[in-house]
C-alpha cells in the first residue's frame, strides 16, 4: 500500500488530500469583490429608495398645494358672495371689503384670476412651482369684472356707477 495522495495513471495528484495553492491565493480575491458586490448593491438599494422617496414628496407637496389652492378660493368666493349680498340689500353707493389671503401655498405663489365665463363665474388659482390650477365656482347677481391678482392682501371692491365688482390686489 502507498502512502500519500492516490495518483492518475500519468502520475499527477488527483487533488484529494492534498492543498492547492490556486484555492488559497483566490480567497483574498473573493473577499474584496464580495465586499465590492455588497457596496454596489447597497448603493443601488439606497439610490432607489431616495428616488421612490422623492416622488413621493413631489407627490405629497402636490397634494397639498391643490388643496391649499381650493380652500384660499373658497375664502375669496365667500368673501365676493357677501359683498353682492351687502350690495344686492340695498342702495350701495360703494363698498371695499378687504382679505388677507396667504401670499404662498405650501411655499409656492399663486395667482388668482376672476373669470367670467359662458358657464358661470369662476376663480381660478394657479400655483407657479408646481403647476397646478384650481377652479372655484362664483354664483353672484353683480357683475364680476375679469382680472388676475397675486395672492395676498385682495380688496373685493363695488363701483355704484359702473354697477360691478371686482377683485383687485
Amino acid at each position: 500500500m502507498r502512502n500519500g495522495p492516490p495518483r492518475r495513471s500519468d502520475g499527477t495528484s488527483t487533488g484529494r488530500g492534498s492543498r492547492h495553492l490556486g484555492r488559497r491565493g483566490s480567497r483574498g480575491q473573493s473577499t474584496a469583490l464580495e465586499y465590492t458586490l455588497a457596496l454596489a448593491v447597497a448603493s443601488l438599494v439606497v439610490t432607489g429608495l431616495l428616488l421612490a422617496a422623492g416622488d413621493f414628496v413631489t407627490d405629497q407637496r402636490e397634494g397639498v398645494v391643490r388643496t391649499e389652492l381650493g380652500v384660499v378660493g373658497e375664502q375669496l368666493a365667500g368673501e365676493v358672495a357677501a359683498a353682492d349680498r351687502l350690495v344686492g340689500s340695498g342702495d350701495t353707493g360703494a363698498l371695499a371689503l378687504d382679505t388677507s389671503l396667504p401670499e404662498t401655498v405650501a411655499g409656492a405663489s399663486y395667482t388668482i384670476a376672476v373669470d367670467d365665463t359662458v358657464t358661470g363665474q369662476w376663480l381660478n388659482l394657479t400655483s407657479q412651482d408646481p403647476d397646478i390650477t384650481v377652479a372655484v365656482r362664483l354664483e353672484t347677481e353683480t357683475a364680476l369684472d375679469p382680472d388676475t391678482v397675486e395672492g395676498g392682501q385682495v380688496r373685493v371692491v363695488y363701483d355704484a356707477g359702473d354697477d360691478h365688482l371686482e377683485v383687485r390686489g
